[in-house]
């Protein structure tokens, strides 16, 4: 049963070489085994073990759905009807939602089994994972590293080879950081493709809920089953045309990273994918220097306010924000607080999001590219203790190649990559596309994922 994804546990469960309670069994002790890494806020395991007696039934009966009896985490800010969504916050705690977020309902009505609620970045506003009140997630390849953030547990659980999937939420890289910095496939969809009022959030300009995985097979069937799409056909190497945006986004990398990347491309052309080297991309440069965070300043105090009214909490957003635990959030969200954009700084940068993402296809078109490919981080991972004195440094750094994609809401997904040699920790490169072309950078990663033997 030792790191099988979504594609593999299904044939298993579908000719009885493996039933879902077995697998669910094993899935709830190694949680209880890796406990100390910190991966899972909670944990039902009587439902759970319901939940994959029943699958094992509709298997027999021939009723199983397309992902019956698959164990999928959830992110702390995701809603589920009956248990409380605390962000991993304590202003939130023991506050449950109105209902089930509609991305979870669907994996749900797919027949997955929630298998537990992921630990993260207090807020979803960070990218160590550090979190104060519910403590840090560790790295599975090396317990004194960050998993990245804010989507830490997800990561984590699903490299520690707990859960085959999970899902996380981006707003500046919070599924892919993780996804890089855990070594394993995590997908930042076009906003709204998944359904995108999740939970909580911060921006609905910025915001997307997505899955971190074992596979690009395994990306394709889950989103497939969340919009009703048939997967793209499938690609081969002398079809795909990749372009390499050097200016800004190759600009500023850690040695290691650098190497492994500049290898990373040698190997693609040798299995015969196009590698084209391309000028800057358009808008990028003067978006990820002068835009990066209008959009978040502006919205996330009043999306908490939404959504703490729209559940009929009774607690108010300044209260949330007073018993905010880590240092780092409270003092992001107090910065938002007394220093919000004005309506000029954010209709400038609002505007300036609009010309690229309109000059954003064109370029693609122009180029001939199927997509962009691009170190997912600039760094290899850090330490947690890192973070103590360098939180804000290493928020712009790690963060400079995941930015643009939520601005301009692009499909970015990544792809396992190199180890730091010293650590032994992963880090990735990401595939990206323009708003919508989901389906076919998802066709990508299968191809590389299948040439590379990732």
């Amino acid at each position: 049963m030792y790191r099988l994804g979504i594609n593999d546990l299904l044939q298993r469960f579908s000719d009885g070489t493996l039933t879902c309670e077995a697998y669910t069994r094993r899935v709830i002790q190694r949680a209880q085994d890796l406990k100390v890494f910190n991966y899972f806020v909670s944990m039902n395991t009587d439902r759970m073990l319901k939940d994959a007696q029943e699958a094992d039934a509709r298997y027999r009966n021939k009723t199983n759905r397309p992902l019956e009896g698959i164990p999928i985490a959830m992110k702390d800010n995701i809603d589920i009807e009956g248990e409380p969504t605390e962000a991993g916050t304590p202003g939130l705690a023991g506050l449950k939602p109105k209902h089930t977020a509609e991305v979870a309902r669907r994996l749900f009505d797919a027949g997955a089994i929630h298998a537990g609620r992921a630990n993260m970045h207090e807020l979803a506003f960070g990218i160590s994972s550090r979190n104060d009140h519910k403590g840090p997630c560790h790295n599975f390849h090396n317990f004194d590293y960050t998993c990245g953030g804010s989507s830490g547990g997800s990561g984590g659980a699903v490299s520690a080879d707990i859960v085959p999937a999970a899902l996380g939420t981006d707003t500046g890289g919070s599924i892919r950081i993780p996804s890089s910095y855990c070594g394993v496939f995590g997908l930042r969809p076009t906003s709204g493709r998944w359904p995108a009022d999740y939970g909580v959030k911060m921006s609905h300009v910025r915001d997307s809920v997505g899955p971190l995985v074992r596979s690009a097979v395994d990306i394709a069937i889950l989103d497939g089953v969340m919009t009703g799409e048939e997967p793209h056909e499938e690609l081969k190497p002398g079809q795909i045309r990749i372009g390499v945006p050097r200016p800004s986004f190759w600009e500023g990398l850690d040695a290691e990273v650098e190497e492994y990347a500049e290898r990373f491309l040698v190997r693609l052309k040798e299995k015969g994918f196009g590698i084209v080297e391309v000028p800057e991309v358009p808008g990028s440069r003067e978006l990820l220097e002068k835009y990066v965070q209008a959009t978040v300043y502006k919205e996330m105090i009043p999306r908490l306010e939404g959504y703490l009214s729209y559940h009929g909490h009774d607690v108010t957003a300044q209260s949330v924000i007073d018993k905010i635990a880590s240092p780092d959030v409270k003092g992001y969200f107090q910065y938002a607080l007394k220093n919000p954009p004005t309506e000029e700084e954010y209709k400038k940068a609002m505007a300036t999001r609009e010309e690229a993402r309109k000059n954003l296809r064109p370029f693609f078109e122009d180029h001939h590219l199927d997509c962009i490919l691009v170190p997912a981080n600039k760094i290899p991972p850090p330490t947690l203790r890192t973070f103590e004195d360098r939180n804000s440094e290493l928020l712009g750094l790690i963060t400079q190649n995941d930015d643009f994609g939520n601005i301009c809401n692009n499909p970015s997904l990544v792809i396992p990559g190199g180890f730091a040699r010293r650590s032994g920790v992963p880090f990735g490169m990401q595939i990206e596309g323009y708003t919508g072309s989901d389906r076919r950078v998802i066709a990508v990663a299968v191809a590389i994922e299948k040439a590379l033997n990732l």
